[in-house]
């Protein structure tokens, strides 16, 4: 089924989740903004980032993924995507400080995100969907993992909470189908490579800066959810 065979999404419940979205998000700036996720040795200044800027930031993804995904399952799809966004603002917040993606955000989200998608999948009765968001999820973590092993060789800072991430990442954009994890994955490289290029040629930077890679992995996730179309093929 495509995208164009569901109904429109409802205006008022766009709105409705747009307001509830600024609400988490303000809550979400106000304990991001105490820095009381950096470890010990992590110091410096915080990210120039005002709570009500993450507050505006998550109510626009919030309206946005609601209008992708409100009448999608008899409705049940969207809280998978709105819960993750959600936990992925903190995770950009919290990689782009200290260029670390903590466990203590991303394990918790999987069983919230495979129980999500097991419900809207229980509702729309297509399970093909839910098998290949586990697989995709699997794939993705793998071949991140490989990724992870070969930049151990190399010295480079890609780590294991981007494995980690990758998995979530899979698992959010398989659920599509099975194009959304490669969008997702070749966005992601895309357009950490034009940032990077960026900062060097307004010399901001240099190719030995380590660029965090969670937030573009986050992007890339949100340009297959917003972009593939295929739904439930």
């Amino acid at each position: 089924m495509t995208w164009a065979h569901f109904p429109p999404t409802p205006w008022w419940y766009v709105a409705a989740l747009v307001v509830a979205g600024a609400a988490v998000g303000h809550l979400l700036g106000s304990r991001l903004a105490t820095l009381g996720y950096r470890l010990d040795h992590e110091t410096g200044p915080g990210p120039r980032l005002p709570v009500w800027a993450v507050a505006t930031g998550l109510a626009l993804l919030w309206g946005v993924l609601a209008w992708r995904f409100g009448p999608t399952a008899h409705y049940a799809l969207a809280p998978a995507y709105l819960g993750l966004a959600a936990v992925g603002v903190a995770l950009a917040w919290v990689d782009a400080d200290v260029h670390r993606l903590p466990h203590g955000l991303t394990r918790p989200a999987y069983p919230m995100l495979v129980g999500q998608l097991a419900l809207a999948s229980l509702a729309s009765g297509d399970w093909a969907a839910f098998r290949r968001a586990i697989i995709a999820g699997a794939v993705l973590w793998t071949l991140y993992f490989l990724l992870a092993l070969l930049a151990a060789l190399l010295r480079s800072g890609f780590g294991l909470g981007d494995v980690t991430l990758a998995g979530l990442v899979g698992v959010a954009t398989g659920y599509l189908s099975a194009w959304g994890p490669v969008i997702a994955t070749y966005a992601a490289f895309l357009l950490s490579g034009a940032y990077g290029l960026g900062r060097i040629v307004l010399r901001r930077g240099s190719r030995k800066d380590h660029i965090a890679f969670g937030p573009w992995m986050l992007v890339g996730a949100l340009v297959a959810l917003v972009t593939e179309v295929q739904l439930f093929p």
